[in-house]
């Protein structure tokens, strides 16, 4: 079963030109292995390997003592039984390794399958503005038609009635709603394939236009067919671009923005022009002629808005002028830190610019992100952990909650024997608030070490081998409960205690495990990210 390392022994130290023997694994002067490193890539690959994982007995050894053995790699360790197993530190190292590979493996398919589904989504319907909807040009044309035959239904009656009173009023919206099927027909294919493709919304649009969050504006503009949206959004820019006082161009345009605004004009050989965008200045006003017979004032926002325009903006401040906005910002205030409070407000900033961009691309940013923060998390909560069973097993621990008790029974003790009921004192001297040996820190860590790789090879085993047949979900709250009994033995193995107090003791662990989780998780991502 074993598979040992054969040497190819070399006759002279190749460092200090000793003469060596044929039973010298290494130099008897300077201590260099007697071991010749000319070989082929490949079998010098394998001899890294080796040499990483130990793959011989150690490996096999210590493989079945987790599987049937609950706590006999810690125990074993601790009592110096160690050659026998893969060393603590590189056990978790090859298994994290191989974890933290696979769960990025998993997150990718994931996000691609998702971005696949939507993409699908997004061909069998339309997507608009954050909702998928379906055959909307088909439905606005069939509703149009429908209101225009119930108009027209409506003055012939009256005209053969001979009432004059409604006659103008059925007239009008006769008139009105041929009109919007007239701007409806305008609309070209390139165009309609725009708008069903598109992933801009109309309030995205009003927002780089900085209208404001409660404008009538944004309530008259969402009663409109996606169409006539674009068609009356055009021509209110159009009278926005006129009011040089109240308005200021934009600084950075999207393709999608500029495609959204580009008209058409002509017969056969259509011209194309795109408009030059302007927003509303910050708390300013706006008169626009919203369609024949209505005119409306648009209000700008006070600078509330999220838009691209103040997003791209934060991401080129400098750090003076970041601090003013953070210092009337409360949502970026978070961490207390100043330098990380920047850091932190641009790259949320960047990951919501990133989102609006390319969605599928900034997800696989934060998922790698997110890989990252917890395998650095870990490396920061085992030692932690062993903080934890240290206190908790700690016969100190034990002695300062039992001291008030130890001592009302020398009291009482002495008493008993001052009053002649005892003839012998029982309890002859005072307690100790410290009492009892204690273990080593470093021995709660090794067990804190290998319960976490143990924990990380179960999740690879059974619920890697769950998500392949499609059981993901129910086999993970499986394992979670299997790797709870495990953890109670192994506590019972190590520690040598009672079931009870086992049982109570890994139930005080676990509330203070998740508590130190979540801590730790949340300051090691805010750190990360405001660094990143």
């Amino acid at each position: 079963m074993s598979i040992h390392k054969k040497r190819r022994k070399v006759e002279i130290c190749h460092n200090c030109h000793t003469i060596l023997s044929l039973e010298n694994n290494f130099c008897p002067h300077c201590g260099q292995e007697n071991h010749d490193l000319k070989v082929p890539i490949g079998h010098l690959a394998f001899e890294v390997f080796e040499g990483f994982t130990h793959f011989d007995t150690k490996f096999y050894n210590t493989m079945q003592a987790i599987f049937t053995s609950p706590g006999k790699i810690t125990k074993d360790f601790l009592e110096g039984r160690r050659g026998r197993y893969v060393p603590p530190v590189r056990l978790y190292f090859l298994i994290s390794f191989v974890f933290f590979f696979g769960l990025g493996s998993v997150v990718n398919t994931t996000l691609e399958n998702e971005t696949n589904f939507f993409a699908k989504e997004k061909v069998e319907g339309q997507y608009f503005g954050g909702f998928v909807t379906v055959n909307t040009t088909n439905k606005a044309e069939k509703e149009l038609s429908k209101k225009l035959n119930e108009e027209q239904n409506k003055l012939t009656i009256l005209q053969k009635s001979g009432d004059t009173s409604g006659l103008f009023k059925a007239k009008e919206e006769v008139k009105q709603a041929k009109l919007s099927v007239k701007l409806l027909d305008k609309v070209d294919k390139k165009t309609n394939d725009f708008l069903n493709t598109s992933s801009i919304s109309v309030n995205e649009i009003l927002d780089e236009m900085n209208v404001g969050q409660n404008d009538t504006l944004r309530k008259l503009i969402s009663k409109l067919s996606l169409e006539t949206q674009r068609l009356r959004l055009i021509g209110i820019q159009k009278q926005i671009i006129a009011d040089t006082i109240n308005t200021e161009e934009f600084s950075e345009i999207t393709p999608e923005m500029r495609t959204y605004f580009t008209e058409k004009i002509g017969g056969k050989r259509p011209l194309q022009y795109s408009l030059n965008l302007y927003a509303i200045k910050k708390n300013a006003s706006v008169k626009i002629n919203y369609n024949s017979d209505t005119i409306i004032t648009i209000k700008g926002s006070d600078g509330s808005l999220q838009n691209r325009a103040y997003l791209t903006n934060i991401q080129t401040m400098s750090n003076a002028q970041l601090d003013s906005i953070l210092d009337k910002d409360d949502s970026f205030n978070v961490l207390g830190i100043r330098f990380l409070e920047r850091g932190f407000a641009r790259n949320l900033t960047y990951y919501q610019l990133a989102f609006s961009e390319d969605g599928q691309k900034a997800s696989t940013e934060i998922a790698q992100l997110f890989l990252n923060v917890f395998s650095i998390m870990m490396f920061i909560l085992m030692p932690i952990v062993a903080l934890l069973l240290k206190i908790i097993y700690s016969k100190r621990t034990h002695s300062i909650f039992s001291y008030p008790f130890r001592l009302i029974r020398y009291l009482f003790d002495w008493i008993l024997f001052l009053f002649r009921f005892r003839k012998v004192r029982k309890y002859r001297y005072v307690p100790h608030l410290f009492f009892g040996h204690t273990r080593y820190y470093y021995e709660h860590l090794i067990f804190s070490i290998h319960i976490h790789a143990v924990f990380f090879l179960l999740l690879m085993i059974f619920v890697g081998g769950g998500i392949l047949f499609g059981y993901g979900k129910p086999v993970f709250l499986i394992t979670l409960i299997g790797f709870f009994i495990y953890f109670i033995i192994s506590l019972k193995t190590v520690y040598r205690q009672g079931i009870i107090k086992t049982l109570f003791k890994s139930v005080i662990l676990f509330i203070l495990y998740f508590f130190s989780f979540i801590t730790v998780l949340s300051l090691t991502g805010a750190i990360k990210f405001a660094l990143s």
